[in-house]
């Protein structure tokens, strides 16, 4: 029976790993909460659905080892995270409190707690059920985190100080990223990544991808075991991101923690669309 007990085990662990690893995004989460035992660490106490169904949930949750309740605000379209808020008060008030994220890539993840500052409302009464925040939300600091690289894992102090130095990468590039001209709308991950990647390593990208312009001139500099091509970065790219992207540091980032860029990019977007009123449909 023990033997059945830990083979069932490495199932599920397994399972959740594969659909990490097969694109699956939206059971991502779930693989990272599988292997260190969160993923059974609170229970849904009730679930609403925003009506008519286009792609923001409110679960309202509890934390079974201390037995405090909160509310989790996700959006379909960015399954991987989810706003964490206090429960609301008599009139509906509640704090935002932190977000969770998790940007899963062919061999890991990076996972983390970033705190925040905001406010909202959650009204549910017999006239409906409406979710809306109010006035800025300010991220702070990432309070935890955890990093899986292949078959190893970074936790602790190691993971926060790694994932504090990829922020302010992450920041910096998604802030040169938005100050472009004539950028189009993303409707997804996807889209973002196909319109970036070969903007930001044209030396990886097939020929007939690479931005007008460009052109196989040296000198080149190695970084991550590619060749670099130093005038495109100097053209291309504001100073302080000319090391990044010289020592594929860039590049790095960009295979483990694209969806990472992509929220900071879609930050704004995502704020301005929670900030008007949702309304939302008891499921459970």
């Amino acid at each position: 029976m023990k033997g059945r007990h830990i083979s069932s085990g490495l199932f599920v662990i397994g399972t959740a790993w594969l659909l990490v690893l097969s694109g699956c995004v939206s059971l991502a989460e779930m693989g990272g909460r599988v292997l260190d035992g969160s993923a059974f660490a609170e229970k849904t106490l009730a679930r609403y659905r925003e009506e008519p169904k286009r792609g923001t949930r409110v679960d309202r949750l509890l934390r079974k080892k201390t037995g405090a309740e909160f509310i989790t605000i996700r959006l379909d379209s960015m399954p991987n995270l989810r706003f964490r808020g206090s429960l609301p008060d008599g009139e509906g008030n509640f704090y935002l409190t932190a977000l969770d994220f998790l940007s899963p890539n062919m061999s890991g993840w990076n996972e983390f707690t970033l705190e925040l500052s905001g406010s909202g409302s959650f009204i549910s009464n017999d006239t409906g059920t409406s979710l809306q925040l109010s006035g800025p939300v300010e991220p702070l600091d990432i309070s935890t985190g955890k990093i899986r690289r292949g078959g190893g894992r970074i936790t602790g102090g190691a993971a926060l100080t790694a994932l504090h130095n990829r922020r302010e990468r992450v920041m910096a590039i998604a802030q040169w990223m938005r100050e472009q001209p004539g950028l189009p709308v993303f409707a997804d991950q996807a889209a973002f990544e196909k319109y970036w990647k070969p903007r930001l390593f044209p030396e990886i990208v097939r020929k007939k991808d690479r931005p007008s312009g460009w052109t196989a001139d040296g000198p080149w500099v190695l970084g991550e075991d590619v060749r670099w091509r130093r005038a495109y970065t100097e053209a291309v790219f504001p100073p302080e991101l000319w090391p990044v992207r010289n020592s594929g540091t860039l590049l790095r980032d960009w295979e483990e923690a694209a969806g990472w860029i992509y929220l900071e990019y879609e930050w704004d977007h995502i704020l301005e669309a929670l900030s008007k009123k949702i309304e939302l449909r008891k499921i459970k």
